[in-house]
């Protein structure tokens, strides 16, 4: 993996420092049109955003959840220090989850594989509004988990895994830009 800097922070003043981390999903760069945007937006409102690719030599099988996390501490060592740390993680990289918990980093969850019991387990016990944002269409969602997890959930009705309305490019689009207005008043919550 690598960590790459997407954006520097703008401040003009003493504003605390913010940093914010992008996770890719397994097969869903950072690139991809909902990560593209979110750290769009967070540039624009003066975060550093920090984000990572995975390398071909990447192999997190043997300890996923790890793994995830792994890339989250890389991200954040190879940023400038915070008063406000941040993770956007997509599917895949949710799996950092309990590490977030456990380092009380607030994150943004995109299809957040909730499936998974330590993710299920960590959401659960979390006292942190994390914003966690899924598809009606997605089995990796399970439908939100809403009565069992902590934090803002929003679902994306007909939504598949990529955030996307299958056969339809305008409902996708507009589907999307309800995420992105979800996120933006989560980050400008954070204070």
């Amino acid at each position: 993996m690598e960590s790459f800097t997407w954006a520097k922070a703008t401040t003009d003043g003493p504003e605390k420092t913010k940093v914010a981390v992008l996770l890719p999903g397994s097969g869903y760069p950072v690139e991809g049109p909902v990560l593209f945007w979110i750290g769009e937006m967070l540039a624009s409102i003066g975060w550093h955003v920090q984000a990572v690719r995975w390398t071909p030599d990447d192999s997190p099988s043997a300890a996923p959840h790890e793994f995830a996390a792994n890339a989250a501490k890389l991200a954040f060592a190879e940023a400038p220090d915070a008063d406000h740390r941040l993770i956007i993680a997509k599917s895949f990289s949710t799996l950092c989850i309990p590490w977030a918990e456990k380092a009380r980093i607030p994150g943004i969850w995109l299809t957040p594989l909730l499936t998974d019991e330590r993710v299920r387990s960590a959401l659960g016990a979390s006292s942190k509004n994390d914003l966690l944002i899924g598809g009606s269409g997605d089995k990796l969602w399970d439908g939100g988990r809403k009565s069992e997890s902590a934090g803002t959930f929003f679902e994306v009705p007909g939504a598949d895994h990529s955030l996307q309305i299958p056969h339809d490019w305008r409902a996708s689009q507009k589907a999307q830009a309800d995420v992105f207005e979800r996120v933006e008043a989560f980050i400008l919550g954070l204070g």
